[in-house]
């Protein structure tokens, strides 16, 4: 069972070493990590290309296209048969890639949804993600509030062919659209309590913890309502 690990780059020079560090020690020869940097202008590209690690492919976009094409590329591009999701700023426990691969070998499930500890200022706040923002597989949930967590998420590749291409529009985000639509199409979703990643909030993260104003809100999500509509109505 080959894993590809999909990740999107940009200016992330301060924590990607890490990053890729956590995820190489963990992969088989015949894994690899997909990068795909979005026009970084900061020491991120040369940082990936001094690891010298054939499991790395990198790949560069010609013009900055947001974390959601730069994520519709690297999935595009990904041969594995289990599809990880990966921030540039976290650090992966040690068990993560065998946990995850184990529970696909053993278990009919096709998205996988993991808890994380999060990590702000240097010291872990708390175990549980999941506790914080109410994680669980609810369809509707999710369309009013997600909690697909896009680094906490690997799936089949099976899926890939009724989420790609994801829409680069306001208010979609790729997590949500691969979550909300597995769960429309019934692949089979799971969300497990056990915490493989620390997940590192920062200034410069570019997803938040903290709930938008409902005016902020409403128009997101009419967005994503009416594209997931286009999508099923129509393949659109």
């Amino acid at each position: 069972m080959k894993i590809s690990v999909c990740m999107a780059s940009y200016n992330g020079s301060k924590f990607i070493k890490n990053q890729i560090t956590s995820i190489l020690s963990q992969l088989a020869k015949s894994d690899q990590l997909v990068i795909v940097d979005d026009c970084s202008f900061d020491n991120t590209v040369n940082i990936i290309e001094s690891i010298k690690d054939p499991r790395i492919k990198l790949f560069k976009n010609i013009k900055n296209i947001g974390v959601v094409g730069t994520f519709n590329r690297a999935l595009k591009i990904a041969k594995g048969d289990i599809i990880l999701l990966s921030d540039q700023d976290d650090d992966w426990l040690e068990n993560k890639v065998s946990f995850i691969r184990n529970f696909f070998l053993s278990n009919k499930i096709d998205l996988l949804v993991h808890d994380a500890k999060i990590k702000q200022g240097g010291s872990i706040v708390t175990n549980s993600l999941f506790e914080q923002i109410g994680s669980s597989s609810g369809l509707f949930k999710n369309i009013f509030s997600n909690t697909y967590t896009g680094c906490c998420m690997s799936f089949r590749r099976s899926i890939l062919k009724k989420i790609l291409p994801i829409p680069n529009k306001k208010g979609i985000f790729h997590d949500a659209w691969i979550g909300i639509l597995a769960k429309f199409y019934r692949f089979r979703v799971i969300f497990i309590a056990t915490p493989l990643i620390v997940y590192n909030r920062h200034d410069a993260n570019l997803s938040t913890m903290k709930r938008r104003s409902i005016l902020k809100i409403i128009p997101d999500r009419i967005n994503l309502i009416t594209a997931l509509i286009r999508r099923i109505i129509y393949g659109k």
